[in-house]
């Protein structure tokens, strides 16, 4: 008998002892939202469960009362505003929460985009016909017959080489700059649907000319880049 006491009380005791599991306990949050930057009412607070997807409406000041389990996700939404969420999981229990949610305006910040207005065929062709490469002093016979050190510094200096070789760069990016503006204008017009993420590989591709660049009319100049550009579509089509 004596010994059924002490086994009675020992399991009495163990269970005693044990920390009791509230996760599947019902729990209500009384919550308010506030502005952290002006004293407003708010008319469209929505309080959705996201663990079982089932929501309320808060009231015109902002606050409401939601019931759910210890364990659930619940979510705060204020239209134009960040989106606050909140879990009791590991908060010690209590039947009922009483919550302030600090809701901040949602700031948007947009990639730059430029808007450029389109040049016209006319001014493209002013622009065409006046490409050219900027001057850089050469070697002449002259410079070698009257000044030989200076012929010599002029051929083979770092210096003089690296003005060349800007003054060529400087000349590729204006037919590239040029190119690039009639292509604008032929996709602006439905001559052909080009995107711009393919304009440099396109531009690549035709390889123009810098002659018949600068003196082609306008007509030969759109055959050309038209007959280039449907062999450019069935290259990158596969065929």
């Amino acid at each position: 008998m004596k010994a059924l006491i002490l086994i009675a009380l020992f399991v009495s005791s163990f269970a005693y002892g044990q920390s009791v599991n509230y996760n599947d306990s019902l729990i209500t949050l009384k919550g308010t939202v506030i502005d952290t930057n002006y004293s407003v009412g708010f008319y469209n607070v929505v309080v959705l469960n996201k663990t079982v997807g089932k929501g309320i409406f808060g009231d015109y000041t902002g606050k409401f009362n939601i019931t759910f389990k210890k364990t659930d996700t619940i979510g705060v939404s204020v239209h134009g505003y960040q989106t606050m969420y909140i879990s009791f999981a590991d908060s010690a229990y209590k039947k009922v929460y009483n919550t302030k949610f600090y809701i901040k305006e949602l700031s948007i910040v947009a990639e730059e985009v430029i808007v450029r207005p389109l040049k016209t065929l006319e001014e493209l062709k002013e622009e065409r016909a006046s490409i050219a490469k900027r001057e850089v002093a050469t070697v002449t016979v002259v410079n070698a017959i009257e000044s030989p050190i200076t012929a010599l510094y002029m051929a083979f200096s770092k210096r003089e080489k690296t003005k060349r070789f800007v003054a060529e760069m400087e000349y590729k990016d204006q037919q590239y700059d040029v190119v690039k503006e009639i292509l604008r204008v032929y996709v602006h017009n439905d001559i052909f649907d080009l995107t711009e993420d393919d304009f440099d590989e396109f531009i690549r591709f035709i390889n123009l000319n810098v002659e018949f660049l600068k003196s082609a009319s306008d007509y030969d100049l759109v055959t050309y880049i038209k007959a280039k550009f449907e062999h450019f579509q069935k290259i990158k089509e596969g065929f």
